[in-house]
This record gives C-alpha cells, sequence and structure tokens, in this order.
C-alpha cells in the first residue's frame, strides 16, 4: 500500500516554457486542451493549487467539460491568505486549505471555518511554505489515493524538488510568452545534467493547435 497520494502534475505552458504573462490570467490550453484537464480532474480524488494560482487566476477546480464528479479542491496557503470570495472556497464541504505550522495566522482559521470550509496545518519548510510531505501525509489521512497538482510554478517545483511527481501531463501552447512570463519551474537543484529529473513512457497527442506531453517522472 503506497504512503502517499500518487501524485500527477498537470499545466499548460507557452513554447518557450512559460506558464503566464507577470501577474495575470493567461489561458494557454485549447477547448480540447481544457476538456482534457476536466477529465484529469475527475480521474483523481483531490486536485491542489497553491495561493498565487488563487489570487491570480480565481479557478473553480471542479469537473464542467468532462463526465464525472469533482474531486476535493486543495489550497496550500501557508499564512492562509486568501481572498474570501474565491471560487474554490465556496461552502460545498469539498474545499480544504492548508497552512505551514509557525505561518498560520490564527483569525484567518477561524474565519475559514466559521464559513465551512476545511482548514489543516502541515509542517513548514526551509522556505517558510507548507512542506509537500505533510500536505500529502494529510490528504491521506483524507483518503486520498490519486492527486492532480496544477500548479502554480513554485507548487510544480516544490513538488519536483521533494521527489514527489509520479506523472506529467504537459500541455504546450504554439505560442512565445518571452521574459518576463512566469516560468514553469523554478531552481530545482541540478548541477549537471545526469540529476535532473526527466520522463519517461513518453506519449505525445495533439488537442486542437496544441500539443500534450505526458510521461512517467524518473529521478536520479
Amino acid at each position: 500500500m503506497r504512503s502517499r497520494p500518487f501524485v500527477t502534475v498537470h499545466l499548460a505552458q507557452s513554447l518557450d516554457g512559460r506558464v503566464a504573462l507577470e501577474g495575470m490570467a493567461t489561458p494557454l490550453s485549447t477547448p480540447e486542451g481544457r476538456a482534457l484537464a476536466h477529465a484529469e480532474r475527475a480521474a483523481h480524488d483531490a486536485v491542489l493549487v497553491g495561493a498565487s494560482t488563487i489570487r491570480i487566476d480565481d479557478p473553480r477546480l471542479t469537473v464542467r467539460d468532462a463526465p464525472g464528479k469533482s474531486p476535493l479542491r486543495v489550497v496550500l496557503a501557508s499564512a492562509l491568505a486568501l481572498p474570501r470570495g474565491a471560487h474554490v472556497l465556496a461552502n460545498d464541504g469539498h474545499a480544504l486549505v492548508i497552512g505551514a505550522e509557525g505561518r498560520v495566522v490564527e483569525a484567518e482559521r477561524i474565519a475559514f471555518e466559521s464559513a465551512g470550509i476545511a482548514v489543516a496545518v502541515a509542517p513548514c519548510d526551509p522556505d517558510g511554505r507548507v512542506a509537500i510531505d505533510g500536505a500529502l501525509s494529510i490528504l491521506a489521512d483524507r483518503g486520498v489515493e490519486r492527486l492532480l497538482v496544477e500548479g502554480g510554478s513554485k507548487v510544480v517545483t516544490s513538488f519536483l524538488r521533494a521527489r514527489r511527481v509520479d506523472r506529467m501531463s504537459i500541455e504546450i501552447a504554439m505560442r512565445f510568452l518571452g521574459a518576463p512570463g512566469t516560468p514553469m519551474l523554478g531552481a530545482l537543484d541540478v548541477g549537471t545534467l545526469d540529476q535532473a529529473p526527466s520522463l519517461t513512457n513518453v506519449s505525445v497527442e495533439r488537442l486542437g493547435e496544441n500539443v500534450i506531453v505526458r510521461g512517467d517522472v524518473v529521478y536520479a
């Protein structure tokens, strides 16, 4: 039996590896890509994003463009600093906010719980963010076996640095965003090429004008 959920990262990026224009919502998926993203949500027990994604994109994280049930919506927000009216915080019993020990603002926790939003607190990593293994332990205790991570860049980087991504699904838009657009990843502590994570069992498919690359993650 696995001690943590199986983790799939699903995201859309430009040809030059950017996931968004700086500080603004940047829809890069085709209609076919959005339908696939919703099908991925339906195939997982929970879908996870970071606080920045909520503030910039305000996603619903529900299943609408594919058959199936909506998963548990999870937000990593170290200090619980999230907009009160965010779609993801709908009081339907299917949302969870995970904060970091030593960072959680007690007044925010009380406000969320009073509004019917579940809050959990995980250990803090050296950068002051929610520790990935702590978050995965919380989700495993809640019965989550398959977790879909949709971003943003800092969250995906943290999962890869922790070696907790099992599979990646990357929709590539036929556009160049350039700097200062948000890169897909931050530093991974890769000093040589043989230290770099890679994909195996790779498939490539068309999604309208875009393509999607999928594969299993291999760590050095």
